[in-house]
């Protein structure tokens, strides 16, 4: 076909919101890998455990290798519900109120298509990982973005929040520990969500994917653990990133039965089941030992100082990180903006280094580091941001 026939094609058959999803929406490309040291990484940079891969493998020596149950296997469903009574305070029926999806992903859109309408709103504090406002988009609805402020540790504006709900408004995203920011949201933070979505009658979606990844004497909460907050909470979690499990797409949603009813018909549209051998493998994840993430997580708190000391140094604003494995840095002094930095600290330096997804004027100064960077390669990858850093402010003077 002509490329001129092709372009015109694609200009007719495309959807306004294809369009719209793809605003800003970054090429798939490869990183690239000689020379270059990426700063700013989503994927965990410690090995599957042992025993994780071993369930998989036993997995595929018994033949499970079909289509399982829609809302998943029923050993896995029983794993999910007794880590949650122990670790979350939360108390599910693994045979009503627990939906196996494939990755965390998936499970936002399961959930977006089944509580948005067009037009509907949805609120969440800024900044977010930006699937969220794809999310809602593909649904029709509109993500409501309410900034938070680095000098209150990126915490959740009540005030705000309240201020933005409208008629429109279905639902409000608690995301704890927060990606980009590493913000944990302290327990009367949490309260005074769960008291306002009690109050306007809205139901909560609680991302807790990073809650593995706490400093310091912070903790994380569930606020579907709260008085009267599991009737209207939709809690997320999954295995990518406590488990190093990204490839395997292994994710889960507990929620009411009822919601659970609903959103069944929408996620076996997109994939009918997670992949067998990975529900396999999540069971052998929870049931098996857990005492091996205690080292992971010292040796992430222990990158978490390198990054805050190397910043400081550098005299680089950020936000002390509570939890998750991030740190939200404010490159402003240098006199670019977010965008502007990382394709030049690429270009000039090999610093593969970005925003994180976050979107509005709020955040264009902001880009995103990672404690997911290999011990070796860390303090070379600082002292290459330092000298970028000091390169591009000495300029601008």
């Amino acid at each position: 076909m002509p490329e001129a026939a092709r372009g015109t094609l694609i200009e007719r058959v495309m959807s306004r919101r294809a369009r719209e999803l793809g605003q800003g929406f970054p090429r798939q490309t490869s990183v690239p890998t000689s020379g270059f040291i990426t700063l700013s990484s989503g994927t965990p940079d410690f090995p599957v455990p042992p025993h994780i891969l071993d369930g998989a493998k036993r997995a595929l020596d018994r033949g499970e290798t079909a289509y399982t149950p829609w809302t998943g296997i029923p050993e896995l469903r029983r794993a999910i519900a007794d880590k949650l009574a122990q670790d979350n305070g939360i108390t599910v029926d693994p045979d009503s109120d627990v939906l196996v999806t494939t990755g965390t992903q998936e499970a936002l859109q399961v959930v977006c298509q089944a509580f948005l309408d067009p037009g509907d709103e949805i609120l969440v504090s800024a900044p977010y990982y930006d699937e969220y406002r794809r999310d809602a988009l593909m649904a029709g609805a509109t993500l409501v973005s309410v900034p938070s402020r680095q000098a209150d540790h990126f915490a959740i504006d009540v005030d705000a929040l309240a201020a933005r709900i409208t008629g429109r408004t279905k639902a409000v995203i608690v995301i704890s520990p927060s990606n980009p920011t590493g913000a944990v949201q302290s327990r009367a933070v949490l309260e005074r969500v769960a008291a306002l979505a009690a109050e306007r009658n809205l139901v909560v979606i609680a991302d807790e994917l990073y809650e593995k990844y706490v400093y310091e004497q912070h903790r994380h909460h569930s606020i579907a653990a709260m008085p009267g907050m599991f009737e209207r909470t939709v809690t997320i979690n999954g295995f990518s990133k406590a488990f190093a499990m990204t490839g395997f797409r292994i994710g889960y949603i507990a929620a009411p039965a009822e919601f659970v009813r609903a959103m069944l018909p929408i996620k076996h549209g997109m994939t009918i089941c997670a992949p067998s051998i990975s529900q396999w493998a999540a069971v052998a994840a929870l049931t098996g030992p857990q005492q091996w993430f205690c080292g992971v997580l010292a040796e992430y708190d222990r990158r978490r100082h390198l990054w805050m000391e190397a910043l400081d140094d550098m005299g680089l604003s950020y936000g002390r990180p509570q939890g998750a494995y991030y740190i939200y840095i404010d490159v402003g002094t240098t006199g670019l903006t977010a965008a502007e930095f990382s394709r030049r600290v690429r270009d000039e330096y090999g610093l593969v280094i970005g925003s994180g997804g976050s979107i509005g004027p709020e955040w264009d100064s902001y880009v995103r580091g990672s404690l997911a960077v290999p011990t070796e390669m860390l303090p070379q990858g600082l002292a290459r941001l330092a000298e970028a850093v000091h390169r591009y402010r000495g300029a601008r003077a």
